[in-house]
């Protein structure tokens, strides 16, 4: 009776210490799984916070494009007295794009820029304006 029990006792110390090992491995691997979704989940976080960084640089762009494009055309309309009715409202609107893109030393350049076509200042004078603007816009898009 001995050697069963011993048998017996020696199956058991062998099925705890199986289960024990399997529990300290599940633990384990599961700390190591919650470690690669955390990394996984910040590297998720940083690629988008990095898209959204790339489309408002992308939107500013545009929208300084769209200025520009705008005094461009009435200052050439100006000049030339050729262009379209809507030329101005073009560039009240794409104004307005740039006050909302910002930041706020491309908009006080965009403002300057559309004080000067609007008195029509002397083309020297836009040209400064506008070379104001383009500094800033450069900069923001930095």
């Amino acid at each position: 009776m001995n050697e069963w029990l011993i048998a017996l006792l020696a199956a058991l110390i062998g099925a705890g210490s199986a289960l024990g090992g399997s529990v300290i491995s599940a633990r384990s691997t599961r700390a190591a799984g919650e470690r690669q979704a955390e990394a996984a989940l910040e590297a998720l976080r940083l690629s988008v916070a990095e898209q959204r960084a790339g489309r408002l640089v992308d939107q500013r762009r545009q929208a300084y494009v769209r200025f520009l494009e705008a005094a461009g055309a009435v200052t050439e309309t100006r000049r030339t007295g050729e262009g379209r009715p809507g030329d101005r409202t073009d560039l009240r609107r794409a104004h307005d794009l740039v006050l909302l893109e910002g930041p706020a030393e491309v908009a006080v350049a965009a403002t300057a820029l559309v004080d000067q076509v609007r008195r029509g200042g002397r083309p020297d004078t836009l040209d400064t304006a506008r070379e104001a603007f383009l500094e800033a816009a450069r900069a923001a898009l930095r």
